[in-house]
Parts: structure tokens; C-alpha cells; sequence
């Protein structure tokens, strides 16, 4: 989305105040008026501006009592100040008070437009590195994770990805569970316009429904019970940064039109505020649903739909994509020697036919995760086939009365998935968060999946 720098010009001289309203507005800001220090202080309590041009000398609220007020403002723009005294005095007082800056009259409209872009520069920063404080966890090992891959249909993804890269539009990113989402997400905004800002990224199916519009909006102190201090959004610290809705699909519906508003507009409010505020950020949403079936049986609005699917990004399943097995065996071993100080960790030639095999259900997800399972217990840096998650070390031909298809009997990616499942469950002792965690799956898709198993149908 493309933003503008909002300017509230304040002079009780109207040909004056015109006259500035008009040229900043040509310069390419979204420029208003205000006639008195009254009507500016009015105008900031309804919405949100990044720079002030204010007059020094104004009948009834003077300038500088007009700074000092803006300044209490929780979240004030930058105030640069219009003055007609050559003295440094009254600069000197406005600056002390807080002003950015201080221009004297006639000021010249190249000194006003690049005062403007440095002020609003400075803001920036300063709500972004708030925010940050509010918003940003700690990176993880997944978040510098590189896109590893060798097959013909990932080069032709991420030359797309590339190219949506330098687009600034907004990116839906499809595919299943574990393919990698969110590492192309990441690889997106490392080379776009906007890659000296972290990204920031939030899974809507871990929100609770009721804490959805506080999270992304923020709130005002005492907007709900338990609301005890202010709370900036996520889409005020991804202010010229980017946003991953990873699951878009879990977002409520109430949620959804307010997040269609301000992709439409740039603009939101916090919950339990009457003033807009603005922000210019770049979203990038994965899930692993499909968006159109939700449309159609309305579960997604459309017109959000239409409005992220501006880029579509599909990532195969990892079984379709068998080239880049190899290729991230090796990526992965590589960052497990160095975690566990095994220079010599390796897989048998079986081993990774096995890993080859497979079809991998959880996809790139499950196989880092079956390999660093394997890499933390093995007892010689050689890993054989046996020391695989099960259903990798026995492959196709595992039996077993109780769970495995009968000898000789097809079998289907469903029952070796099931097989896979209840194995890796039994050897962690029912623990499920743990086996969830060994599959590389949530733990609310296993407990759905073990309810489908006791039922013998979907959950």
C-alpha cells in the first residue's frame, strides 16, 4: 500500500494557511488545514497525523501552548514550527518544548518539504522501535531458516517469489502443513523494499478468538475489563515493516472486515478509540485451507479474499518435490552437527534411501524434525535406518495386527499416516504434546486426527 505523509497545517492567516495546504499537498502529502491551536488540538483527537506545521503566533491557544499540549499526546506527531521572529528566542523555547524543528517565514517550499520528510523520518523510527518493544519476540532458528531445494517446480516458485518481492502487494502463500510457509514468507521480505524493518508475524489459529482485534489493533486503557494499560497493535509495530497472517483462515469474521478496512484504507483504530490512526504495512498471508471452498461455503468473506489473492504462491507437498529431499537432509544435518558438536554425524546409505522413500505427511516440517530426533540420540555418528522415527525405519512393510494394513494389501498415504501417528505416540508414552511436537504438527491437529481414529470418521 502506498503511504502518505499526513500533514496538519496550522495559521490563523488563511491565505497563508491555503496557500502551504495546497503546495504540500503537490509535493505528495496528504495535507489538511486548521485555523487555531483549538482546531489542530481538535483535529489530533480524531485522527492521526505525522507532522505539524504550527504557527508560533495565533489569537487564543498561541503556538507554543499548542506544542505543549500536543506533546502530552500519547503517540504526538512531529511538530515543526512556523515563525515570523528572526530572534533565535522564540525557536530556541519551541525546540526545548519538544518541536522538531523551527522554520521562519517566508520559509521557501524546498525547506518545508524536506523538513517535513525528516520529521516524519524521525517519527517513524520512534513508533517503530515502541512498538517493537511491544511486539517483537525473540527470533527463533525457524526464522533464518533459507529456502533449501533442487527440483524444477521450487525454482519456478521462488523466481516468483522474487518477483512479488519487489511488488509491495499483498501475497497469499497456499500449501499444506510443514511445507514451509512461513520461510517463504521470510525469504519475500528479505528482499523487498522494506527488509531493514523486521517482519512480524502472528499465527491466527493460536489466537484466542475473543483477544483477535486487541492483538492486531491494540487497545485503550480500559477499553474492556482487564485492559489496564494501553496496548499497541500488531499493525502499529509493523508500521513500513511486514505482516505474516500465518492461517489466515482461522481469523474471525468480525476480524476479517476490519483488517479488509484497513488494507482498503491504511487506516484502523485501537479497541475502545474514536481516533484513526495510520500505517503503512505489507501482508503476507499462508494457509493451509482453501480460501476459495471458505468463500463459497462462507466461512471467508470474498471481498477479503479478492483483496489478499493479489499474489498466489502455491509450495508443493514435499512428496511431490522428491529432488529436494537430498538437498535439505543435508541442510538439516548440517545445522545438527554444529547444535550437538558432532563434525561427523552422518546417515547410512539406507538411511536415506529411507528418508528418500517416504512420503512425509508433515513435509519439510516432519523431516527436520525425524532427524533431529535421530541426530540427539544416536549413539555413533553413523545414524542407520533402524534409529528413524518407525514407520521411516520399517517403511511400507511394517506390520502390526492391531494398526498396520494386512500383508500384501495397498497401501494408502491415510494408513501410513495413521501407522506413523500412533507409533511416534506410543514410543513418547501418550505424551501428546510431545509427539505432536516429534511430527511436526500442532497438537490440536493430533488430538483432531486421534478423534478421527477412535470414530472412524472426520472429525
Amino acid at each position: 500500500m502506498s503511504r502518505k505523509i499526513r500533514v496538519l497545517v496550522v495559521d490563523d492567516d488563511s491565505v497563508l494557511r491555503g496557500l502551504i495546504t495546497d503546495q504540500t499537498a503537490r509535493m505528495g502529502f496528504d495535507s489538511s488545514p486548521a485555523a487555531s491551536g483549538e482546531e489542530a488540538l481538535g483535529a489530533l483527537s480524531k485522527s492521526d497525523f505525522d507532522v505539524l506545521l504550527l504557527d508560533i503566533r495565533m489569537p487564543g491557544l498561541s503556538g507554543l501552548d499548542t506544542l505543549r499540549e500536543v506533546r502530552k499526546l500519547e503517540d504526538p506527531p512531529e511538530v515543526i514550527m512556523l515563525t515570523a521572529d528572526t530572534s533565535l528566542g522564540t525557536g530556541i523555547e519551541a525546540m526545548r518544548l519538544g518541536a522538531y524543528d523551527y522554520l521562519t517565514k517566508p520559509a521557501t517550499l524546498d525547506e518545508i518539504e524536506a523538513v517535513i520528510r525528516k520529521a516524519d523520518e524521525k517519527r517513524r523510527l520512534v513508533r517503530q522501535n515502541a512498538s517493537l518493544r511491544d511486539a517483537v519476540r525473540a527470533p527463533s532458528a525457524e526464522d533464518s531458516s533459507p529456502l533449501v531445494y533442487r527440483s524444477a517446480a521450487m525454482e519456478g516458485l521462488v523466481a516468483l517469489a522474487e518477483t512479488a518481492a519487489r511488488a509491495d502487494s499483498t501475497v497469499v502463500i497456499t500449501g499444506e502443513s510443514g511445507t514451509g510457509k512461513d520461510v517463504l514468507a521470510r525469504f519475500i521480505h528479505a528482499r523487498s523494499s522494506r527488509a531493514d524493518a523486521p517482519l512480524l508475524a502472528v499465527n491466527c489459529a493460536a489466537l484466542p478468538e475473543s483477544l483477535f482485534e486487541s492483538e492486531f489493533f491494540g487497545h485503550e486503557r480500559g477499553a474492556f475489563t482487564g485492559a489496564t494499560a494501553t496496548k499497541r497493535g500488531l499493525i502499529e509495530a509493523a508500521d513500513s515493516s511486514t505482516l505474516f497472517l500465518d492461517e489466515v483462515g482461522e481469523m474471525p469474521m468480525q476480524t476479517q472486515v476490519k483488517l479488509l478496512h484497513f488494507l482498503e484504507e491504511g487506516r484502523f483504530r485501537r479497541v475502545g478509540s474514536t481516533r484513526d490512526r495510520a500505517a503503512d504495512v505489507r501482508v503476507i498471508a499462508a494457509t493451509n485451507r482453501n480460501l476459495a471452498d471458505d468463500v463459497l461455503s462462507g466461512r471467508f468473506r470474498a471481498d477479503l479474499f479478492y483483496r489478499l489473492n493479489v499474489i498466489s504462491l502455491h509450495i508443493p507437498p514435499l512428496r511431490q518435490r522428491r529432488d529436494d529431499i537430498p538437498a535439505l537432509v543435508e541442510h538439516f544435518l548440517s545445522l545438527f552437527r554444529e547444535r550437538f558438536n558432532r563434525p561427523a554425524l552422518d546417515l547410512s546409505e539406507e538411511a536415506r534411501r529411507r528418508l528418500a522413500a517416504y512420503d512425509w505427511p508433515g513435509n519439510v516440517r516432519e523431516l527436520r524434525n525425524a532427524l533431529e530426533r535421530a541426530a540427539a540420540l544416536a549413539a555413533a555418528d553413523a545414524i542407520e535406518a533402524a534409529q528413524l522415527l518407525p514407520a521411516l525405519a520399517a517403511g511400507a512393510d511394517t506390520s502390526s495386527p492391531a494398526s498396520a494394513p494386512a500383508a500384501g494389501a495397498p497401501v494408502t498415504l491415510d494408513q501410513l499416516e495413521r501407522l506413523h501417528i500412533l507409533r511416534v505416540l506410543e514410543e513418547t508414552g501418550g505424551n501428546r504434546e510431545r509427539a505432536a511436537a516429534l511430527l511436526g504438527i500442532s497438537a490440536r491437529t493430533l488430538y483432531r486426527k486421534l478423534r478421527e481414529y477412535e470414530t472412524g470418521a472426520p472429525g
